[in-house]
């Protein structure tokens, strides 16, 4: 069935054109999440009554700061911190900041050197869940080789990339915890100056995880001279072959942070005996950090790093709607969430694009304007996700395709601002709704006879991994659909499907069209 009427299209005056389609939930349970697609992390834990509880861990490899690093003489570990950089609000009303005076008596005047100290306590960005709830950090020691720099990890421990292969996704951790730290939605820092000198540097926003420091000692300064920290192959593959930072809580707040940065990193800080030119003995303090470099860092020689998630209590509801889908007559409601494998399959009704056809062909239709325009059910009151994005799902030469629209170059879209296929949520207008341009596609099927074998239209929760160089704008790969940001997206939206009972809301494509 559909329906004519007239609409305006980019400000020319044109018609319209309804097309039936058939929408269904797919769940494929894992997706790539390893360094080349984690432009950022996730960490912690969070449960609502429809997906269910979703748990994430972070694995990385590490690079030794200093090769062949000499302790001096009877070292000793004080301690060792894990610094993990997050996002952070940075509005006025989001930073308090209070200052006192140090080594100051009662009733002194402070003067221009006067040591000060400043506590910043920033509010936490890039969080999603129970924001009130502490949440704990746990680190790990790896025990197994995460491989090298080429290989490709997924989000589900449990499935291997291909059958018969052997399971890299399963990362092995010794049993020891090295450090827990309860955290929260603030995070603070501070800084000792003198009232005079000028702030250079802010101390960096990060979650600190205090670690054992007997262990570190006994593993580094105890094997000083190793070979295993003679060079970073030897010492990634046999000395120290990275972390798992995972919580032990059920319930709480998932977050972003940044592993791209250099403040990600575990320094170990200890003190030794030096002899001077007197012949005298003088303790001394020394600092050997360990670097977690991403694929998206400026500095070269990147680590393996993976984000995996663990799926409970998911709800009956949803989990039917996945493994049992009506791909006939659609579903009525399709459920996306970032952190797994969730899609929507698209498929447009063959009899509706020959009827198309058969207007461009006879009545001199000139097709101007394709969209899909999905409403969101708001009845669970999830956030709403910024971006959904889709690609084209065909069969070729015996295989299955999966390939970005044209529509995604053919048209201009510089992201956030000026987006023609994929335009991010109007929060401002809160009207519920995202909308899919496809109008090189149709006008491909209609126009120009292009025949996509088994064609679907795959809709998922995320957007396109964007280009750094380009200011995160442009579309990082613009024919791989699978460089997204699913694998450290935490957000999830139920949407009304073509067989939804509310008819204002059911998926349709919308055709816009003059006639010559």
């Amino acid at each position: 069935m559909n329906e004519i009427g007239s609409g305006i299209f980019d400000g020319a005056s044109s018609n319209v054109y309804y097309a039936d389609v058939v929408s269904y939930n797919t769940n494929n349970d894992s997706i790539r999440s390893d360094e080349q697609v984690l432009q950022s992390g996730i960490l912690g834990v969070y449960e609502d009554p429809v997906f269910g509880r979703v748990k994430a861990k972070f694995y990385s490899q590490a690079r030794i700061g200093v090769l062949n690093p000499d302790f001096g003489d009877n070292p000793k570990m004080d301690s060792v911190i894990l610094n993990i950089p997050v996002f952070y609000k940075t509005g006025e009303d989001d930073i308090t900041i209070d200052t006192t005076y140090v080594y100051l008596s009662e009733g002194q005047e402070p003067s221009d050197t006067a040591t000060i100290r400043i506590k910043r306590t920033y509010k936490l960005d890039s969080i999603y869940g129970n924001a009130d709830q502490p949440i704990t950090l746990r680190v790990k020691e790896v025990s197994k080789y995460m491989q090298s720099q080429d290989s490709i990890h997924y989000s589900n421990p449990a499935l291997a990339n291909c059958q018969g292969c052997d399971n890299i996704n399963h990362i092995e951790t010794f049993f020891e915890v090295l450090g827990t730290q309860q955290i929260t939605k603030e995070i603070t820092t501070y800084q000792t100056k003198k009232l005079n000198d000028p702030e250079t540097e802010l101390p960096s926003v990060v979650y600190k995880v205090k670690l054992n420091k007997d262990y570190f000692e006994q593993k580094f300064i105890g094997n000083e001279g190793s070979s295993g920290m003679g060079d970073q192959a030897s010492f990634i593959r046999n000395f120290f072959r990275g972390i798992e930072i995972s919580t032990v809580d059920d319930q709480g707040f998932l977050f972003n942070f940044q592993p791209n940065s250099a403040s990600f990193n575990l320094v170990m800080y200890y003190n030794f005996d030096k002899t001077n030119a007197e012949g005298e003995v003088e303790n001394k303090n020394g600092a050997l950090p360990l670097f977690f470099t991403t694929y998206w860092s400026s500095s070269p020689g990147y680590n393996v790093q993976v984000n995996q998630f663990e799926h409970t209590n998911r709800s009956s509801q949803f989990v039917n709607a996945y493994t049992n889908p009506n791909t006939v007559e659609g579903d009525p409601r399709l459920y996306l969430s970032g952190l797994d494998g969730t899609k929507t399959i698209i498929k447009i009704n063959q009899d509706e694009l020959n009827e198309i056809r058969h207007h461009v062909e006879n009545d001199g239709w000139a097709i101007v304007g394709a969209e899909l325009n999905f409403s969101v059910d708001d009845s669970y009151g999830f956030k709403k996700p910024p971006y959904l994005y889709a690609w084209n799902n065909y069969t070729e030469d015996g295989k299955v395709r999966n390939k970005n629209f044209k529509d995604v170059t053919s048209f201009y879209n510089r992201y956030p601002t000026f987006v023609q296929f994929n335009p991010m949520y109007n929060f401002d207008d809160d009207d519920k709704k995202y909308t899919i341009r496809i109008t090189d596609y149709i006008k491909e099927i209609v126009e120009k006879g292009v025949v996509y074998e088994d064609a679907k239209i795959v809709l998922s929760l995320g957007n396109f991994l964007m280009m750094p160089t380009s200011g995160y704008s442009e579309i990082l790969n613009t024919s791989n659909p699978f460089y997204s940001d699913r694998a450290f997206n935490p957000n999830r939206v139920v949407l009304h499907g073509n067989n939804t009972e509310q008819s204002d809301k059911k998926l349709r494509l919308k055709i816009y069209y003059t006639k010559k």
